[in-house]
């Protein structure tokens, strides 16, 4: 029993004490105290700083944490615990270190430092000011007793040589040469400085004052001159002190003034530094947004300061706040964090992104406001490759279906084909290819011209994905009616694309063992970007470089009339139109030729063909202005008959006009090819129907339902003819039928007898 006792009795106390005891030292005051860092065995994340002095200097310490644990104040160092053994006397206070180590490890700028001294001068004297005041207590030892914590925040300790007070000269004189040997170079044998050497001139004049003997020694000497730095034009009246207070005061500001303070803070974030910056500016962010109404305006500075976090800290400070902005209802607050997702999305992990953030995003395709869809369409660009499979390769491509047949906007269903292009590479590849040429062939028919340059770069970029048997049966089938397209840049993109298709179909012909080389990556791994490609032909360059580049950003005069615009080019037809036209020096009928020339009789603009980087995003189209319904219907229908036979020989033969009547005459959807039964997965064989950009609820014209319904392999449903007012609707396709068949048998019989009848006048 007794040895039981003895035992507890004998125990260590540092065994039982709440925080670590440091063995390792990085620095000793010149009063023999020694400094350590230290942190809470429960919790080793809370950090801490340990004072420590060997029993022969233990009243020293003892007196400071006499001091330290009755007195509170934000500019006195923070007490936490304290412990005494035979080994010593411990003092465990917040994370610090001593001022001149504190500037001798910074890398400041002469700016930076300035910035630094000011703001610790103001907290000193704060201090100051309270300890002659309020305190009625002279420090006596400023000098040599000023901490940094790591927030760049100046604190006071060492009130061991402290008295009751009687004149602020000794801390007036102790705090001038203090911001004397921050300029010039500490130096404890110092007792005078002999001029201000390196002080700058704007605090030159108020270190003097501290200096000089006839100064005003008051309990309020300190606060008076504090009031003195702080007037307009005073060291203490800059953006770096005033920030760091209005932060310290942010919960009493009224919410405009909080918002005015965020615009104006992403503009200044570089003159603080990292430190401050990370420690003290960066939680008062991330705690005003969690508990107050900093709204939208925080986003921007909370995101470029939370690179200056490591890995760990990252995921414990930033992401829990990213996760609850997510499921903010504002707006506001989405659509800002969406453009700042590059910022963050690295920092991301895949459980994070699936299980907590994609359902809260693809909200944002649903959304009656263009600019949050398209925010949400650019956002998936990061956040692609953390995607897991059925998010990105189903749930996804269900979204950008929808959007890219059905949205409004065109700048949208642009920006849809480019982001496909862009994370092409992350697709699965059992469904890649199907994916990717249904949407990039649907956007080669969309009637805005940037859209269909999208498709084209679409479809070289991502080249390496298709089979050779895609290329030949849906690939170039697709590309070919662009070649005859309104605008110039398009035409000369399609033909270069279609040129380096065939050039990859005859290279393979040639060279039937480079097969397998060129489909090598059509079943590789969707876990990396069409960039990473090591193998890139150099016809593919070109578009790889402008699918890699920015996403489409209309015009300002293009956004205010996007629909005007549309209704126009719906109702285009082919540029290039076959018309008749004499050869020179030739009256007669028969020296007509047939040539083709632009139906819009407008000129060309100029067009660098090998700059496909730029001049394709932000195209300037004039938008026309809208046509009459008789108009409209006048020019449908001679656009529509544009390509005519112009002999007047056979015009005459077949007899259109004299035999047809009225309501018997062909109409122009007679002509055209009728929709094939059993559609490709892509949809590419419908082309020569002009689509008509429906409402988000339209019924009709594109496919709203996603790139082959979902199952990416069923038939498009067949386009429904337009309604035809004549009186031919009477009649049904069997009647019409068998009336065609009945006038082309007429038509076979008088040819025969005009021949009969030519072979007997040759024979009299």
């Amino acid at each position: 029993m007794a040895s039981v006792l003895s035992s507890f009795f004998a125990r260590d106390p540092k065994s039982s004490f709440a925080y670590e005891i440091p063995t390792e030292r990085f620095h000793t005051t010149s009063n023999g105290i020694s400094l350590g860092k230290s942190f809470k065995k429960a919790d080793p994340n809370e950090l801490a700083t340990c004072f420590s002095a060997e029993p022969s200097n233990a009243g020293v310490l003892n007196t400071q944490i006499t001091k330290l644990r009755t007195m509170r104040h934000p500019n006195v160092l923070t007490f936490v615990d304290s412990l005494e053994s035979d080994s010593g006397v411990h003092l465990i206070t917040e994370p610090c270190q001593p001022l001149c180590q504190y500037i001798a490890d910074a890398s400041f700028s002469q700016s930076q430092l300035e910035s630094f001294v000011s703001w610790g001068m103001y907290q000193l004297m704060n201090c100051l000011s309270f300890l002659h005041k309020d305190a009625k207590l002279s420090h006596n030892s400023v000098r040599i007793s000023i901490y940094v914590t790591p927030a760049g925040d100046w604190k006071l300790s060492g009130f061991e040589k402290s008295s009751s007070f009687e004149s602020a000269k000794y801390d007036l004189c102790g705090l001038g040469m203090l911001i004397w040997e921050i300029f010039n170079g500490f130096n404890p044998g110092l007792e005078k400085p002999t001029g201000l050497g390196k002080v700058p001139n704007k605090l030159g004049a108020v270190v003097k004052k501290m200096f000089s003997p006839s100064a005003n020694r008051s309990p309020s000497a300190v606060g008076d001159l504090l009031q003195d730095c702080r007037k307009p034009g005073g060291f203490l009246r800059n953006k770096f002190v005033e920030t760091l207070l209005f932060l310290e005061e942010f919960q009493i500001r009224e919410a405009r003034e909080k918002q005015q303070f965020f615009v104006d803070l992403k503009e200044h974030l570089d003159i603080f530094p990292d430190d401050i910056a990370k420690y003290k500016i960066l939680p008062k962010l991330i705690h005003s947004y969690e508990y107050g109404d900093a709204g939208a305006h925080i986003l921007v500075p909370m995101f470029k300061l939370g690179r200056l976090l490591d890995a760990n800290e990252y995921q414990q400070r930033i992401v829990p706040c990213l996760c609850k902005l997510f499921s903010s209802t504002d707006r506001a607050t989405r659509v800002k964090l969406l453009e700042q997702i590059d910022e963050f999305a690295p920092h991301l992990t895949n459980q994070v992104v699936n299980e907590k953030i994609y359902g809260n995003i693809i909200l944002g395709f649903n959304d009656t406001s263009p600019a949050m869809r398209e925010s949400t369409v650019k956002a998936m660009v990061p956040l692609a490759e953390k995607l897991n499979a059925y998010n990105l390769n189903t749930d996804l491509m269900r979204h950008f279906a929808r959007l890219q047949g059905s949205d409004d906007q065109p700048g949208i269903r642009t920006n849809v084909t480019i982001c496909l292009g862009k994370i092409a590479g992350y697709l699965d590849p059992s469904n890649r290819a199907k994916i990717l040429i249904g949407a990039f062939t649907r956007a080669l028919r969309d009637p805005f011209t940037p859209s269909r340059s999208a498709g084209v770069l679409g479809l070289s970029a991502t080249q390496q994905f298709y089979t050779l048997v895609d290329v030949a049966n849906r690939v170039i089938p697709a590309l070919c009616p662009l070649t005859c397209d309104p605008e110039k840049s398009v035409r000369d993109q399609a033909f270069k694309a279609l040129h380096g298709f065939l050039g990859k179909l005859e290279k393979a012909s040639e060279n039937p063992e480079l097969i397998p080389e060129l489909e090598s990556e059509v079943r590789s791994g969707g876990r990396g970007g069409i960039l990473n490609s090591e193998k890139v032909p150099q016809w593919a360059s070109w578009a790889i470089k402008s699918i890699s580049g920015k996403f489409y950003k209309a015009p300002a005069n293009q956004q205010a009339q996007p629909q005007a615009e549309e209704k126009e080019t719906t109702n285009r037809s082919p540029a290039l139109s076959v018309r008749s036209e004499a050869l020179s020096g030739s009256g007669s009928e028969s020296g007509k030729h047939v040539v083709l020339v632009d139906v819009r009789d407008e000129e060309e603009p100029e067009v660098d063909a090998d700059d496909w980087s730029s001049g394709w995003e932000t195209p300037s189209v004039d938008v026309a202005p809208a046509k009459t319904s008789s108009q409209l219907a006048s020019s449908t229908a001679a656009r529509i008959g544009a390509l005519k036979l112009v002999r007047k020989e056979m015009e005459d033969l077949l007899d259109l006009d004299d035999n047809f009547g009225a309501s018997n005459k062909p109409k122009p959807d007679m002509f055209k090819p009728k929709a094939a039964s059993n559609a490709s997965s892509g949809g590419w064989d419908d082309f020569d129907d002009e689509p008509v950009v429906q409402s988000p609820s339209g019924t009709s014209g594109w496919d709203n339902d996603g790139w082959d319904d979902g199952e990416w392999g069923a038939a498009q449903p067949e386009k429904k003819p337009a309604p035809v007012t004549s009186a031919s609707t009477a009649l049904t396709k069997e009647q019409r039928r068998a009336q065609m068949q009945a006038r082309n048998e007429k038509k076979k019989k008088e040819l025969e007898a005009k021949r009969k009848g030519l072979g007997a006048m040759k024979l009299t």
